[in-house]
């Protein structure tokens, strides 16, 4: 995670084209074209032995030569020569270089070196870094950089693409002119041998001029970076990804990863859905999700209202809403009684609005405005079919001066103006309005569907999950002991007496070697028991994963099973069950006991917690397991493990349990310091409201009002990789968990810098819970790596100065700003 060395690449002051051309088909002469069109303002220095100057700007004859170090270098040479291109770069002083050829981890030196390899051990040691290859370029229209060979430029606004396909970019951008949408940063990744996806994704996250996301992927590289940079990102800002490759004859045409290594698609689709990203299936999705974050604004429910003028194209965006699971909203009756008398005999007025063939623009006008007045309105498609008695435009002029001049609570409007010559005008006033249009009812509704799944998936994220009862056996110890002697006797699978006995500590039940299998599992499936599948798998990108399904003869992942990546808590299981049922890996049969969703919620965070605590596991499969209501049975499980060598990690950094610590009080009461978990919120929120007025005015440097929900899952649902929070809790009189006090800090994704803060019950200061707090923050920030340790406070809280001070921060009284800044240098 290198954001300062990305911000340099995207924000580069000069710029070398090493093999500029003047021969119009060679990427060395498109390069310098779009760069000279442009309007970047700084140096333009074209690098070629063939030329004096390349489209009328003095060239260079090699590297050395260059009157000052560029930013950044292009290189449109032939991939031949890449390595030795870094290697002057590297000399000469650039970092950053995007490298235009491809193939090269196919061509070798005489030596037998592969090229790739060779250019990335070059890069890395003179601390070069590459975007590409098969790169197209990058275009910042803000800056008036189009530093790339697409055929046209992008106009300036506020969605960011980032695509390992050039294909892709240079569609999107031809679409996009036409559309009249612009964009933040155009990115073109090609293969990410080196800056990759979570790079960009850190930087973009943290870019105030960008506003949403685009992803085209072809393959990950690193899951857990990428998990951990989209996790973060997503929290900011909508991230809307496609890839490609859903079956492995296309993945292996769209990754030049091995087989072996490109991963499952529907492990991606887990991953995707945890880093509270959408998905879109195809381009004809991504051209209509990209029109609508382009033109769109955050939904705050999921009901539609159509106006149409007819009842076919009404039904048909009716019938496209329903089949998404989307949801038409009930008019109020005051508004469908204010719509009656605007709209003629035969049409109607409830939803969908039929204002009929014959309606004129001011129809349009009025029927709007009354809905845009109610104020119980959150979206709107509008439509319109070819009318021979006023031109498409017309009809566009009058919805968008009336949205446009309406001065109160506008709620999302979608336009689509059906046909093509009829409505090509009223779609470019659309544009320039800023108002999203699509040509079919089905492509409006699959866009606002799109922003309804990704509120869903927003508001999956911060779903307060339950705690699990302290009664539930947990004895790690016992069987990490089981796998220890495994492995010493080099056994890469367990006995069956071994694989029962590991469940039995996590508190999992399963059938005795004395009970009758087969004559059990007849007898439990007559009661009407469900025979799952439960299985923890290795994913060559995300690592470990978990499967639900039922248990079937022939089965496979994306027939037969949900996936989920872990840790899973009790909200996550629920969620990964409700999909299993709602797509039908899982089915609800007469006859059958209801499946206990708590039960079945509470065995998958089991299965997780085995995933945890145990890297040797390389496969777990239980099949099947007998869910009958709250009552689960395992009947048959095979445990595969392997040397911790092999181990692969979880993609989402897991509880760190290691880092609690009990601790005892000047006042003699015993507390435990651990991290903060999802299940805290409501201790959370309670330790908030303890707080005194002043302390939270010193807090947070305002009056502020009490946390919201999603505030609290905020603050409670972390990424452990790249923020941590301590609290202190411990039992009141009522034998209940509370928090004492919490110190967090937000670490930058360079590591270098970190800042605290800190709060403790107002009642609790001077017993010594403040001081042990943010002594274990300083020794964690300090076991990874970070620099420097920072915070302020008000002038009026010297006591947290004074705190500070004796734990070894430098100290400053900064009075014209009225603040205290703390500052620790970390390490030598």
């Amino acid at each position: 995670m290198t954001v300062k060395n990305v911000e340099q690449l995207l924000k580069p002051h000069s710029i070398a084209v090493i093999g500029a051309s003047n021969q119009p088909n060679r990427p060395g002469n498109a390069v310098m074209r779009n760069l000279l069109q442009g309007q970047f303002d700084g140096p333009i220095m074209p690098v070629t032995p063939h030329y004096k100057s390349v489209n009328g700007v003095l060239a260079y004859r090699s590297i050395e030569e260059l009157p000052i170090v560029p930013d950044l270098a292009i290189i449109c040479t032939r991939a031949t020569r890449v390595p030795a291109i870094i290697l002057q770069l590297g000399r000469k002083g650039t970092r950053n270089a995007i490298v235009i050829a491809a193939g090269l981890d196919n061509l070798f030196t005489a030596q037998g070196t592969n090229l790739q390899e060779q250019m990335l051990a070059i890069a890395k040691e003179w601390g070069v870094r590459i975007l590409g290859p098969d790169s197209l370029g990058i275009i910042i229209p803000e800056l008036g950089l189009n530093a790339s060979y697409a055929h046209i430029n992008a106009l300036p606004g506020k969605i960011a693409v980032v695509s390992q396909s050039s294909a892709v970019c240079v569609t999107l951008l031809d679409w996009a002119r036409r559309r009249r949408i612009g964009f933040s940063q155009f990115i073109s990744l090609g293969e990410g041998m080196d800056i990759d996806f979570d790079e960009i994704l850190d930087y973009l996250g943290r870019d105030a001029k960008t506003s949403a996301i685009l992803l085209y992927i072809d393959a990950i590289h690193d899951g857990r970076a990428f998990m951990s940079a989209a996790r973060a990102a997503s929290f900011n800002k909508p991230i809307l990804v496609i890839k490609a490759g859903i079956y492995s004859e296309s993945s292996a045409l769209t990754s030049r990863l091995p087989a072996e290594k490109i991963g499952n698609d529907a492990v991606y689709d887990a991953a995707f859905r945890r880093a509270g990203m959408l998905r879109v299936g195809d381009l004809r999705e991504l051209l209509a999700a990209v029109e609508t974050l382009a033109n769109g604004k955050p939904i705050y429910s999921e009901q539609l209202v159509i106006i149409a003028n007819g009842n076919g194209p009404s039904a048909m965006a009716v019938d496209a809403l329903l089949q998404r699971g989307g949801r038409l909203a009930s008019l109020d009756e005051k508004v469908v009684q204010q719509l009656k008398p605007l709209i003629h005999s035969g049409g109607r007025a409830t939803n969908p609005i039929n204002v009929l063939g014959d309606a004129s623009p001011e129809t349009y006008q009025q029927v709007l405005q009354v809905l845009l007045q109610s104020n119980s309105v959150d979206n709107i498609l509008i439509m319109q079919a070819p009318s021979a008695l006023t031109p498409g435009e017309v009809y566009a002029d009058a919805v968008i001066n009336t949205y446009k001049n309406y001065a109160g609570r506008k709620p999302n409007i979608f336009a689509n103006w059906m046909g093509e010559d009829a409505a090509q005008n009223a779609r470019l006033r659309f544009a320039d309005a800023s108002i999203a249009s699509f040509r079919t009812p089905e492509g409006a509704v699959g866009a606002f569907m799109h922003m309804v799944q990704y509120r869903r998936n927003q508001k999956l994220l911060s779903e307060t999950p339950d705690s699990i009862s302290d009664k539930v056996p947990y004895q790690p110890q016992q069987a990490q002991a089981i796998i220890a002697r495994a492995l010493v006797e080099e056994r890469n699978q367990l006995t069956s007496a071994e694989s029962i006995a590991l469940l039995n500590d996590y508190g999992i039940n399963t059938f005795t070697e004395i009970e009758s299998a087969p004559a059990t599992a007849t007898h439990s499936q007559r009661k009407g028991a469900h025979p799952l599948r439960i299985q923890v798998q290795i994913d060559p990108v995300f690592g470990p994963v978990i499967l639900l399904g039922e248990a079937a003869s022939h089965w496979s992942v994306r027939r037969n099973a949900v996936v989920a990546l872990p840790p899973l808590n009790m909200a996550l299981a629920r969620y990964m069950v409700i999909q299993a049922l709602a797509e039908g890996k899982i089915r609800e049969r007469e006859l059958y006991v209801p499946l206990d969703m708590p039960a079945l919620c509470l065995l998958l965070t089991q299965i997780s917690q085995i995933v945890i605590d145990h890297p040797s596991l390389r496969n777990l499969l239980i099949n099947p397991v007998l869910v009958a209501g709250d009552e689960i049975r395992v009947l048959d499980v095979n445990v595969e493990i392997s040397a911790g060598k092999n181990a692969y990690p979880l993609a989402i950094r897991p509880y760190p349990k290691e880092l609690e610590e009990p601790f005892t009080l000047r006042n003699q009461r015993q507390v435990l310091l651990r991290p903060i978990r999802p299940e805290d919120e409501l201790n959370l929120q309670a330790f908030d409201n303890s707080q005194s007025k002043e302390d939270r005015y010193k807090r947070y440097f305002a009056e502020l009002p009490q946390f919201s929900h999603e505030q609290l899952a905020r603050l409670t649902q972390i990424d452990y990789a790249r923020e941590m929070a301590f609290i202190a809790v411990a039992h009141n009189n009522q034998r209940q968990e509370e928090i004492l006090g919490v110190v967090r800090v937000q670490i930058d994704p360079d590591n270098t810098q970190a800042e605290f803060a800190m709060a403790v019950r107002s009642e609790l200061k001077g017993i010594g819970l403040g001081a042990r707090l943010l002594q274990k923050m300083i020794d964690y920030c300090r076991l990874q790596g970070t620099r420097t340790l920072m915070g302020c406070t008000m002038l009026e809280n010297s006591g947290m100065a004074n705190l500070a001070r004796k734990l070894g921060f430098t100290v400053k009284f900064n009075r014209d700003d009225g603040l205290i800044d703390m500052k620790l240098d970390l390490l030598p």
